[in-house]
């Protein structure tokens, strides 16, 4: 088993953090946002190989709140792993948001993978499936942004417009 720990900035106020990220999860899977079917993507440097290879995978990620009565932030247990046998790992962790300002939030994702192909597995993870497992990572942080930023930024458009029409 290995670790991974991944971090990312959004653009969108910390108060709206769970609103938004419940908004994703649900978008992206049952209403309830507990199952999430997502296409990660892995582009990673292989030695040996000029150019990146493009890795991608249907994976199934399931992910329940695990907010303890102390937390300030939402909490999500995060577990994922390929709809089809290839080379992507099993992962288990946790996803969680952290503040330090009212104008955006840091998005985390930390847990411990399991490198496919038992035995030769991790000899894989040394070359490359360590690789594998940060870039499916950072897809999953860029995908969630991408989607918390674009909806907040529409909300406030559409906010902004209401005004100027009432006024």
């Amino acid at each position: 088993m290995s670790h991974l720990e991944r971090r990312i900035t959004i653009d969108c106020p910390l108060a709206q953090a769970a609103a938004r990220l419940q908004s994703f999860f649900a978008r992206n899977g049952s209403p309830d946002g507990d199952v999430v079917h997502l296409n990660l993507q892995a582009n990673v440097d292989v030695p040996g190989v000029p150019a990146p290879v493009v890795l991608q995978r249907a994976v199934v990620a399931t992910i329940h709140k695990n907010r303890l009565p102390a937390d300030m932030t939402p909490r999500y247990r995060v577990e994922w792993a390929p709809e089809k046998p290839g080379p992507f790992p099993l992962f288990g962790g946790e996803l969680f948001v952290d503040g330090e300002n009212y104008e955006s939030f840091v998005l985390s994702l930390s847990g411990d993978y399991t490198p496919p192909l038992g035995l030769v597995g991790k000899g894989f993870d040394a070359i490359v499936g360590k690789r594998i497992a940060e870039a499916t990572a950072s897809n999953l942080l860029e995908r969630i942004k991408s989607f918390v930023e674009s909806e907040f930024t529409a909300d406030e458009a559409a906010k902004r417009q209401r005004l100027e029409a009432s006024s």
